[in-house]
Parts: structure tokens; sequence; C-alpha cells
């Protein structure tokens, strides 16, 4: 079993939506895009990574609580979001960075998949903002 990224939004009225794209190079390199973000002044690649939905499935807890019937309610509940515009900022940023120069970090056969899940996770964030909706990218296994 992989672990992966999915992009995902949170309406005004608490629903989750997700792409449900499995986002593997996202999160394999996750700590090289806080590197570049960084030596970029951008705020960290990780500040968009939620993780509620991965401790859930790890944890010894057999029930949500009392209430939810899905992962998705308690990540909206209690899950990272951040404002689609201030992570268009950092996904914007570290594509155009990526464009220009593969860090040495980056495994060459692995590049383009980076950059087409990074094209969709902006694409992902643009809907989000258009709705007005909160982004993250959620930890899936």
């Amino acid at each position: 079993m992989s672990t992966v990224l999915w992009a995902n939004y949170l309406l005004d009225d608490g629903e989750v939506v997700s792409d449900e794209s499995d986002k593997w190079a996202l999160f394999e390199y996750s700590d090289t895009l806080d590197e570049v973000a960084s030596a970029a002044g951008l705020e960290p690649f990780s500040s968009l990574i939620d993780d509620t939905d991965f401790q859930f499935n790890l944890s010894d807890a057999d029930e949500l609580p009392d209430g939810m019937e899905s992962s998705d309610e308690l990540m909206a509940r209690d899950g990272v979001w951040r404002d689609a515009g201030e992570a268009l900022v950092i996904l914007n940023g570290l594509y155009d960075l990526l464009v220009q120069e593969r860090p040495e970090d980056i495994a060459e056969e692995d590049y383009d998949d980076l950059l087409n899940e990074l094209s969709e996770s902006i694409e992902y964030a643009r809907q989000a903002h258009e709705l007005g909706a909160k982004f993250n990218l959620a930890v899936i296994m």
C-alpha cells in the first residue's frame, strides 16, 4: 500500500470535495519542495498538507466521532485548511521554480510526474479559489 496526496477543497457548508487523484510524487518529494519553497521565500509546501485521514486510519479508533459518517467530516472539522489563494501562491511559485530547474534531489524519471501533479493541484486550488473554498492536500494510504 502506498501513501499519496489527494487535493481537496472545503465548501462553506462543510462538504469536502476531493479530486481523488493519487499524487505520489508530491508526497515523496514534500521535503524537497519545502526546501525549494524556503530558498525562494515561499511558505512551506507542507503547510498545505493535512494528515487527519492518515492518522485516523493508523489509530486504534474503531469508529468515527459521534454523528460523523466519514473521515472527510473529521477532516472538515479538524484538518489543516488553507485559503485557496494562499495555496495558489505556493503551488504556482513551486511550479515556476521547478520548470526552470530540476533540483538534484528529484530523480530525473520522477520530474515529469512531479510537474504534472503540481499542475493538477494548481487547477484544483484554482477551482477552490473560484468557489471561495479552502484547500488542502490530504495524506491518503
